[in-house]
């Protein structure tokens, strides 16, 4: 009953702080040349 829901947040977490964590390390304006 919990797993389900635990496994989703925990996808969900790891699928909006990635990109974030990705796009923190690279410049401004490299980013927007992408």
């Amino acid at each position: 009953m919990v797993t389900a829901p635990l496994v989703g947040l925990a996808t969900g977490v790891l699928a909006g702080l990635y990109p974030a964590w990705r796009a923190s390390r690279i410049q401004p304006a490299e980013a927007l040349r992408r």
